[in-house]
């Protein structure tokens, strides 16, 4: 199995230091932690097809790219959206830097040693913990069916609003903006200028919203308000208001096909979490462990607070 076939955290990769925006080099230089499936032959051993290019005389071939496609990680590959030219100038940059870290011996550099003997570690961890979880659990249709029978509410969208307001300290100032809105003002002109609210530079647009995240007096009367109604001068505990609903959403209950997946994916964690979690203790509880704990005491417990009511 090749180790390109894994993907690479940010904090074991030295090029994110030196190209943050590159996010393919996260996959194509350094192997990583994170197990990615697919995985097949090495690119060494893949020698077959139409040369795509050549750096310095080592030639990437078509299949090469081809199985490097494969083998990306699920999240960079959907970003890459199947542009296999970015793919390969990124190749060819990691050849290019691969040949230069060869030319300057730094395989033999200790820090280097180090790196590549911990991604050893946890990419050997990472397998068979994959093993252990993934490869072994599984996830019916029942299962999903009876999770999202059981959580209904959760798969529930609830009723929403949107809305624009205009927000005044004064209630004279407040009846004059209404004026003007009756005179054919535009709503998000005078939100701009008039509101104190820092929805103002948005022309008053708050979103939207579902019941109990505003205040009383403003839900309120913004619930009761038509698409495209203006209310009067609504006061509340911040000021007064003067306030437009744009938009209304019905509640409804999302459909079982489209969370299915979601559903699917959340049990298959859950599963392997236990699985693993049960792996892990069987395989200490069957391990000759040997602590020294002069040298590392375990943790002090922490002392329960103490009353400061007088004792009786």
């Amino acid at each position: 199995m090749s180790l390109l076939c894994y993907s690479v955290p940010v904090e074991m990769n030295p090029l994110k230091k030196f190209f943050p925006q590159s996010g393919m080099f996260l996959v194509l230089v350094v192997a990583g932690l994170v197990l990615t499936s697919g995985c097949g032959k090495s690119e060494e051993s893949i020698s077959d097809g139409d040369v795509v290019a050549q750096v310095n005389g080592q030639k990437i071939t078509e299949d090469e790219l081809d199985s490097r496609m494969e083998r990306l990680n699920p999240a960079i590959r959907q970003a890459l959206g199947g542009d296999k030219r970015r793919l390969l100038e990124e190749m060819v940059t990691e050849k290019i830097l691969l040949q230069e870290a060869k030319s300057r011996g730094i395989e033999g550099d200790p820090n280097v040693k180090a790196l590549l003997d911990e991604a050893k570690k946890q990419i050997l961890i990472g397998r068979v913990l994959e093993l252990e979880g993934r490869e072994k659990v599984q996830v019916s249709d029942e299962e999903i069916t009876s999770f999202y029978e059981a959580n209904r509410a959760r798969f529930a969208e609830p009723e929403r609003w949107r809305a624009s307001h205009i927000l005044v300290n004064d209630e004279k100032q407040a009846h004059k903006a209404l004026k003007r809105l009756g005179k054919g003002a535009p709503f998000e002109v005078l939100a701009r200028d008039l509101s104190r609210d820092p929805s103002a530079e948005r022309g008053g647009d708050i979103g939207y919203f579902s019941r109990g995240q505003l205040v009383p007096e403003f839900e309120k009367a913004a619930t009761q308000l038509q698409v495209g109604q203006t209310s009067g001068v609504i006061k509340t505990p911040l000021g007064f208001h003067i306030i437009r609903l744009t938009d209304h959403q019905v509640g409804k209950q999302r459909a079982f096909e489209e969370v299915k997946g979601a559903i699917a994916r959340e049990l298959q964690s859950r599963k392997e979490r236990t699985e693993v979690g049960e792996f892990v203790r069987l395989l200490r509880e069957r391990a000759n462990v040997e602590i020294n704990e002069e040298l590392v005491p375990p943790p002090v417990p922490s002392a329960p607070p103490v009353s400061t009511e007088a004792s009786s």
